[in-house]
């Protein structure tokens, strides 16, 4: 961790200050309110977004929890929940889909119905818009033109192709449902636990409770979620600026376990790191200099290393722990073999850019220490750091090798959102006819234990020439101000994942 802040931290940190303090979000030193709860995710700046068809950054997804519900979400398990779906029924071939609505209004006082369902489909489905929408290509499926309301409580979905998978669709990122006509989002209006009531991207999103949420009002009468640096996130938390802190290195967590005031918890098996191959162009477009990345790769020392020994070697296909997961024979680090695999591919002489910047903590640390890796191998990893805030955008299209760091996702639908050919967020650029079509005889196929065997050849296929190297999971640390009871503790992407409305003091 650093040793001192960088001037962007401070700024956020003086914002961070000046907010809660004029928000009241302590009444005295020690003591808790209700009144007004502030809470800190990692910020991105003006790539920030509060339209939830497009935003896709965890502290997006944490301001569409709280104005906003899906028909359905997913819990800890990766398994899909009923929300504003009261429940939900597929015909015999899995082609359509009929699903009771629970009874509710929109925040502005207008009722919800089945329209403002099919509304929000043909938005997420229609022409293209200069922001792609995240869910576009898990609803591919949807056959727009069949779909109907039975009534203003009841929504028939029809699809092109059978899908008995189809609520997990419906709990991916993008489809939070939206109101029937909405087109402006600068003052979104939603089903919600709170009611918007301001945005600044880059530094702070406000809500008040809605007293009439169909899932109980929360006891927070006033919401602000802030948008902070790590370094400026514990200094919030520890100084008592903030009531929550979320994401939290595991140096932070170090410091901040044992002191008076503060509590601090700590989830497994949630942010999960990777570097991603562009197949679309050389080198990786060789199959065997994909195969060769993935024998130079150290997981253990980067593990050790970049993530702090804060979490656990992975095996380069996503989802371990959750549903459909694959146990495949461990990547190990083998310069011979990366070695062979080069000369296979008359590529001895490698050498390309890695993308990466600073957006959280061990990306930096990560890359140079995988560009140590693969200079033992022979091979020249040119790492190069781009902007904090634009760099998920910047690396959705630009580079050779790149970084990210994922939540955990429903394998079926980590698949469709990135790495079928048309997923609006493939940063591997993976175009496979032959894992496309498995997808697809999956969704159709009506039994668990038959699905599992077909997403196993998928996960082989990926495990053997794949784009994505997933080295590493880590915790997710979070930590309150004693005195809080149910503050948020639970794998990112969950339904529990940053869920505000059940706090109380």
């Amino acid at each position: 961790m650093r040793s001192r802040l960088s001037r962007r931290d401070l700024l956020l940190g003086s914002a961070i200050a000046a907010g809660a303090l004029a928000a009241g979000c302590g009444t005295r030193s020690g003591a808790a309110s209700t009144d007004t709860f502030t809470a800190a995710f990692q910020g991105s700046g003006a790539a920030e977004s509060i339209d939830p068809g497009v935003a896709s950054l965890f502290i997006d997804e944490a301001r569409m929890k709280t104005v906003y519900d899906g028909l359905f979400e997913i819990d800890h398990t990766m398994a899909p929940i009923p929300r504003l779906a009261a429940s939900s029924e597929p015909n015999a071939d899995g082609t359509r889909w009929r699903i009771a609505l629970r009874d509710t209004h929109w925040h502005d006082g207008k009722k919800f119905t089945s329209r403002d369902v099919l509304y929000t489909l043909a938005r997420v489905l229609g022409p293209p818009q200069k922001s792609p929408f995240i869910a576009a290509a898990t609803l591919a499926q949807v056959d727009l033109s069949q779909c109907r309301a039975v009534d203003d409580r009841t929504v028939e979905i029809a699809l092109r192709t059978s899908s008995f998978e189809f609520p997990l669709a419906l709990s991916a990122y993008g489809t939070k449902i939206v109101q029937d006509g909405a087109t402006d989002f600068s003052k979104p209006v939603g089903t919600g636990p709170f009611v918007f009531e301001s945005f600044e991207a880059g530094r702070q999103f406000t809500a008040r409770v809605n007293e009439k949420y169909w899932d109980g009002a929360p006891a927070i009468h006033h919401l602000r979620l802030v948008s902070a640096g790590a370094d400026a996130r514990l200094s919030a938390v520890q100084s008592g600026q903030i009531d929550y802190a979320d994401n939290l290195t595991p140096s932070a967590a170090r410091v901040l376990r044992g002191r008076a005031g503060i509590s601090v918890r700590s989830t497994p098996n949630s942010g999960i790191y990777f570097f991603a191959m562009k197949t679309d162009r050389p080198p990786f477009d060789n199959p065997d200099v994909r195969r060769a990345v993935m024998r130079m790769v150290d997981r253990d020392e980067l593990v050790k290393v970049a993530l702090e020994g804060d979490g656990e070697v992975t095996n380069d296909v996503f989802g371990e722990g959750y549903q459909y997961y694959a146990e495949l024979p461990q990547h190990t680090y083998d310069p011979d073999e990366a070695g062979r695999l080069l000369s296979r591919a008359g590529a001895r002489d490698l050498s390309f850019d890695l993308f990466t910047a600073p957006v959280d903590f061990g990306f930096v640390e990560a890359a140079r220490l995988f560009a140590d890796q693969a200079a033992k191998c022979g091979v020249r990893a040119n790492v190069v750091i781009g902007s904090k805030d634009s760099y998920y955008a910047d690396a959705l299209k630009t580079g050779q090798l790149t970084m990210g760091q994922s939540g955990p996702l429903a394998i079926p639908n980590h698949f469709a959102s990135r790495l079928l050919t048309a997923a609006p967020q493939n940063r591997t650029k993976w175009s496979d006819p032959e894992f496309d079509a498995l997808y697809a005889k999956a969704q159709a196929t009506p039994t668990a234990a038959a699905r599992a065997a077909i997403y196993r050849t998928m996960h082989e296929i990926l495990h053997d020439r794949g784009g994505f190297v997933f080295f590493g999971s880590t915790h997710w640390n979070t930590a309150a101000r004693e005195g809080f009871r149910d503050t948020p503790a639970a794998v990112p992407n969950s339904h529990e994942w940053a869920r505000f409305d059940e706090v109380t003091a």
